[in-house]
């Protein structure tokens, strides 16, 4: 399983930190998790190929979260000279149907005949592939938004995408290889619905994880005050950098 950060940051623009996204590859399949603004160009700087692209995950539906789906599956759709024939699966939390017929067909619109389709895939709990499954949790942010759980061969990469403190989502992420937890503000600067340092640190710690990263940093503060917070808790703590690489 290997792992590329494409977007660490948030709704600010940043020149140093893309909008939320990641690059997962999972088995023979090539997975997005989330797909904020500047992702197809995150992608293209990672050499990795937006046309190949198998299955986009989504947590939530802010924009920043999900703005250049539409901007991925047009380019799908409009490159001259290319026919994709693969089909393009698209996950999310109960009720992404819905929003996908409502706010994101009307604008890409549907893929070209004798070409590929696109298919939904809405998550309750679990769904298996042959040699790797996807979990996800309901988090404490908004209406909509989960977590993800990628586990393949007894690794497990858990995303938590938006999300305020919530005990439950300790037990989700239990012992887990790699976890990767929004860390929005520093501890002097607790915000409703998001992480600061010390949770982030009492979560890693609690589900006993191997690896934490810090993702979602508004630029508030240094971010090495984040990162110093959180390893007083959970000493294996690194920030993310987009273009980061971890093999897991």
């Amino acid at each position: 399983m290997k792992l590329i950060v494409l977007g660490s940051g948030t709704c600010v623009p940043s020149l140093n930190r893309n909008a939320p996204s990641n690059y997962l590859l999972i088995g023979n399949k090539q997975i997005l998790v989330d797909c904020g603004s500047g992702t197809l160009l995150q992608l293209e700087k990672a050499n990795l190929n937006y046309k190949e692209i198998d299955m986009i995950c989504i947590s939530h539906y802010h924009t920043d979260h999900i703005s250049d789906l539409n901007a991925l599956i047009w380019a799908l759709n409009r490159t001259p000279g290319f026919d994709r024939k693969k089909d393009l699966i698209l996950s999310g939390p109960v009720g992404f149907k819905k929003f996908y017929e409502a706010y994101i067909k009307p604008i890409s619109k549907n893929p070209r005949p004798n070409t590929y389709n696109i298919i939904i895939k809405e998550i309750n709990s679990k769904i298996e592939f042959d040699n790797f499954t996807i979990e996800t949790y309901k988090t404490n942010h908004n209406d909509d938004s989960i977590a993800y759980k990628f586990s393949e061969n007894k690794k497990t990469l858990v995303i938590s995408g938006d999300t305020d403190y919530d005990e439950n989502l300790i037990v989700f992420a239990k012992n887990s290889d790699v976890l990767i937890l929004e860390c929005s503000y520093p501890n002097d600067q607790k915000v409703a619905e998001h992480l600061i340092s010390r949770e982030c640190g009492e979560i890693a710690n609690k589900a006993n994880v191997k690896k934490l990263i810090l993702s979602h940093l508004y630029p508030t503060s240094p971010e090495e005050i984040r990162l110093n917070e959180t390893k007083e808790i959970f000493s294996n703590t690194i920030l993310a950098e987009d273009l980061m690489i971890i093999e897991i």
